[in-house]
């Protein structure tokens, strides 16, 4: 699993991102969508070449994933109910959302996020 493909989603979600703008950037991110939906599973050579542009272009955090402190969910474990999340509906990357109605849409996959739920 590339953790890329979830910040990719985000910023092909985003219209007002680096990836909305047509160009190079955009049609790059474009196929990356264009290959996941296909099936193909080793897009790691067009995610390098698209973070290296992001990059260039002055997008500091490019497509990696941003590093944070551990912090344990509250609610999770003790007997508590399992928590609802929306997650990637291919199981592709790591992004996960509160719970909405409707869910978001997975902007490489173009379907909605899907139901998981996390228990202890």
């Amino acid at each position: 699993m590339d953790e890329r493909l979830e910040t990719l989603c985000r910023r092909l979600a985003d219209p007002a991102g680096p990836l909305a703008v047509p160009g190079p950037m955009h049609d790059l991110a474009a196929r990356v969508a264009g290959e996941v939906r296909a099936g193909r599973e080793d897009v790691s050579g067009h995610l390098d070449s698209l973070e290296d542009q992001l990059l260039a272009a002055g997008y500091a955090a490019g497509l990696s994933p941003v590093r944070a402190r551990y912090a344990p969910v509250p609610g999770l474990g003790g007997g508590h109910p399992a928590l609802a999340v929306l997650a990637c509906p291919a199981r592709r990357c790591a992004r996960v959302e509160p719970p909405a109605d409707p869910p978001p849409t997975c902007a490489v996959l173009r379907r909605p996020l899907a139901r998981v739920l996390l228990g202890p």
